[in-house]
């Protein structure tokens, strides 16, 4: 199974630079990160620019099972 990062990449115009399992990952624009495909369900975790790109360090989901059927959060009551 394939996941795809959250679509409002798309609209970044400028390069892309993402951190994911230390590893970089180059893109010329948004609509191509928006396009690649990971292994896990991924979050983006922080931003910033610096020296023309964006710098993206995404981290793996780790709540992509938390909710229920009908999309509520889990509660733990104990």
């Amino acid at each position: 199974m394939t996941y795809k990062i959250e679509q409002w990449v798309r609209k970044i115009t400028s390069p892309i630079v993402v951190e994911y399992n230390r590893q970089a990952l180059y893109f010329d624009n948004g609509k191509e990160l928006a396009e690649h495909e990971f292994d896990h369900s991924v979050i983006v975790g922080n931003v910033m620019a610096y020296d023309k790109s964006i710098y993206i360090m995404v981290l793996d989901n780790d709540r992509v099972n938390d909710t229920t059927w009908c999309g509520e959060e889990q509660v733990e009551f104990f």
